[in-house]
């Protein structure tokens, strides 16, 4: 199989006291956050590129790994929905994987596990925002046409909802004072 090219993305960190990881992040290394979830298990979501809505996200949530780890996920994104086909193709062509395909409103993705259980993100963005954390199943095996109705359905009343493009200027305009 030819496999497309795929760019990592973000990592998603468990952490024990997300206020003084936050700090860390904004505070040493100029990272901005971009989103943040409500609630004392408010995930937060910081970048440093006006390409990525997140690089780092941080996640005040206990790990569900059986054994300690801070990493949740590693994710790549690839260019497009059809690029995204051939990895669930080919996820999909192993009898034992486990994998989940989900949308964040911001993304197609999918989900699944090594064989040593390091839990991986493939994804690619759909033509939206809206605010983080939003995840909910999607079927890779609808058309383009009927899953980007489908998501788009699914998104247009949730807060923040907008179209990509909007939402990326208001971001690069944040990044682009850090150059200053």
């Amino acid at each position: 199989m030819n496999f497309p090219n795929m760019l990592l993305s973000h990592v998603e960190l468990y952490v024990q006291d997300i206020v003084q990881m936050e700090q860390f992040y904004t505070q040493t290394l100029g990272f901005i956050v971009t989103d943040r979830g409500e609630g004392k298990n408010g995930m937060v979501f910081l970048s440093r590129s006006p390409h990525e809505h997140h690089q780092i996200v941080l996640n005040p949530v206990a790990s569900h790994r059986t054994f300690e780890s801070p990493v949740d996920h590693i994710s790549f994104r690839v260019e497009s929905l059809a690029e995204l086909r051939i990895f669930n193709a080919s996820l999909a062509a192993i009898a034992e994987m486990k994998f989940q395909t989900v949308s964040h409103g911001t993304t197609w993705s999918i989900y699944f596990r090594d064989p040593e259980n390091n839990r991986f993100e493939i994804f690619t963005d759909t033509p939206w925002y809206v605010n983080q954390p939003c995840k909910f199943p999607v079927d890779f095996t609808l058309a383009d046409e009927e899953l980007i109705k489908f998501t788009e359905n699914k998104i247009k009343a949730l807060p923040g909802f907008a179209l990509a493009s909007d939402w990326n200027k208001t971001h690069k305009s944040s990044l682009a004072a850090l150059k200053k």
